[in-house]
């Protein structure tokens, strides 16, 4: 038996020949990552070493893109005559532009989330807006003198209200949904009727 098949010389167990000196663990052509070289970037735990174990995501910055789109919205909206539910997305908005999260995939969905929420939230305010004034403008002008001086125009406007209430809650709800499965760890997608996909991740 010739030296070239000695233990060392001869063909890699279980794989193709391999040259001389070669042995497990080191670059034999494989890419990247693979059973060679580790990959570049690479350190002990992570490509060429083995899988690497699980990043927790950041939970905390992806809850208060949730929480500060509805802080904004709900409170906001209270203390400053409803223009809260026009800002709703300036929180998600300054959390998914943050150095820190820019490469974060976790905080950024949850971040566009949120945007689209509070985007949502502003044109269904503005129409709101609009269907009120135009629903008063409306009734004065279609009304009668009997109409005008009964209380015929709480009619439309009640029901233009009761709407938005409704929506607001539906929100509301969703947005603490939202902000819960991020604290878990979880992702989540708002529907559509709550949150237009108007900002994609």
């Amino acid at each position: 038996m010739s030296d070239y098949h000695q233990p060392g010389y001869g063909p890699y167990p279980g794989g193709p020949q391999q040259p001389y000196g070669a042995q497990p663990g080191w670059n034999t052509g494989a890419p990247p990552g693979g059973y060679g070289y580790p990959a570049p970037g690479g350190h002990p735990g992570g490509p060429g070493y083995g899988p690497q174990p699980p990043v927790a995501p950041s939970t905390g910055s992806a809850m208060w893109a949730h929480i500060g789109a509805l802080l904004t919205v709900t409170l906001g909206s209270m203390i400053c005559c409803g223009l809260g539910a026009f800002l709703g997305w300036i929180a998600p908005l300054s959390v998914r532009g943050n150095v820190r999260h820019k490469q974060d995939p976790y905080v950024r969905h949850h971040a566009t989330q949120a945007l689209n929420f509070g985007l949502t939230q502003a044109i269904v305010a503005f129409i709101g807006v609009v269907l009120y004034i135009g629903s008063a403008l409306v009734f004065e002008v279609a009304a009668n003198d009997i109409q005008r001086a009964g209380s015929g125009v709480a009619v439309p406007l009640l029901t233009v209200v009761g709407i938005m209430a409704a929506y607001a809650i539906s929100g509301i709800v969703c947005a603490i949904i939202g902000a819960t499965k991020a604290k878990n760890g979880e992702l989540w997608t708002y529907p559509r009727l709550i949150a237009w996909p108007m900002s994609k991740g």
